[in-house]
């Protein structure tokens, strides 16, 4: 049969046309990903924000990023003028959407990790496995320098658990958590740590994420526990946070110091005693190291400030 060459031609021309579209169109769509990811605006470098929250499928939060793109920027710029590495977390607890700096990386914890002992011995006591009037006769080698009074204490000094936690949740005590560890033992912490979703924590290391600890405090804000929450508030270390916050604004945190760690964590929210204060509550996680100590003392209440008069003046606006 004769060959059709005219028709082979068109069919070839019109198989490479519509290749050439179809390339077209998805080289402009990966350049639209792009774009979205960087900022509409080209201001900001590419924030890890925008990567991690799409890893996390995190309903809210990426649009959040967006809204506060300007205060990123912001927090952006006075981090990177000091010394150190910080992360930032802010999760509204109206809105369930949160946005952040480097919150998936990994840091010290320090202190801060005291908070899920201290929710690890909650369920104990609720479980029935452990009595907050359950005594501990302390030892010589609980003892731990540092923050608090037990390590001044006479060995065999008699604790109860409701004292240990008070300690530790007050003034930050590095005695108190080796003994509810030993109360309660270190599986159920750990347990606490998994159950609380915190994937990104490790407990034995000491390390944890400003995610994981906002998720901490997420639990801690839905429990709703006045007694746990009069162990959060006015400890003897109110110059992080609370130090960046007006005064009618109530700061439910646990602080982490350590070498060159000056770190905050908890939730902000208007005092109920306060009628001007119209804030949403939210949570705030700093976390940091390498820092310089001096530095850190101002930076921590400053970035505190600059995220305060945002979600202040949020609230402001008609929603």
């Amino acid at each position: 049969m004769p060959v059709n060459r005219k028709l082979i031609g068109w069919v070839f021309g019109i198989t490479g046309v519509m290749s050439l579209f179809f390339w077209w169109r998805g080289g402009s769509r990966v350049k639209l990903v792009s774009s979205e990811v960087r900022g509409n605006n080209g201001l900001f470098e590419p924030l890890k924000i925008s990567y991690t929250v799409e890893q996390k499928k995190v309903g809210g939060e990426w649009d959040a990023s967006r809204e506060a793109g300007k205060l990123i920027f912001q927090l952006r710029q006075k981090m990177s003028q000091a010394q150190g590495r910080y992360s930032v977390y802010v999760f509204r607890l109206d809105k369930k959407m949160g946005y952040g700096i480097d919150e998936d990386e990994e840091m010290p914890a320090a202190s801060i990790m005291k908070v899920p002992i201290m929710l690890a011995v909650w369920r104990a006591v609720e479980d029935g496995r452990l009595a907050w009037d359950t005594k501990y006769i302390l030892r010589e080698g609980d003892k731990q320098s540092g923050s608090g009074p037990i390590e001044f204490m006479d060995a065999g000094t008699a604790l109860t658990a409701r004292r240990l936690v008070e300690e530790m949740m007050k003034k930050s005590d590095n005695t108190a958590p080796v003994v509810l560890i030993r109360l309660v033992g270190r599986k159920e912490i750990e347990k606490e740590i998994e159950v609380l979703g915190m994937k990104n924590t490790n407990f034995g290391e000491n390390t944890t994420t400003a995610y994981d600890a906002g998720l901490m405090w997420r639990k801690i804000y839905e429990m709703k526990d006045e007694e746990m929450w009069t162990l959060l508030k006015d400890s003897i270390y109110e110059e992080r946070i609370p130090a960046g916050v007006p005064r009618e604004v109530e700061v439910l945190h646990k602080v982490g110091t350590d070498v060159n760690v000056w770190a905050d964590a908890g939730i902000i929210q208007c005092s109920v005693l306060s009628a001007q204060c119209s804030t949403k509550p939210f949570i705030l996680v700093i976390l940091n190291e390498g820092v310089d100590m001096d530095e850190a003392k101002k930076l921590v209440p400053e970035l505190t400030k600059l995220i305060w008069d945002f979600e202040a003046g949020r609230n402001a606006k008609p929603q």
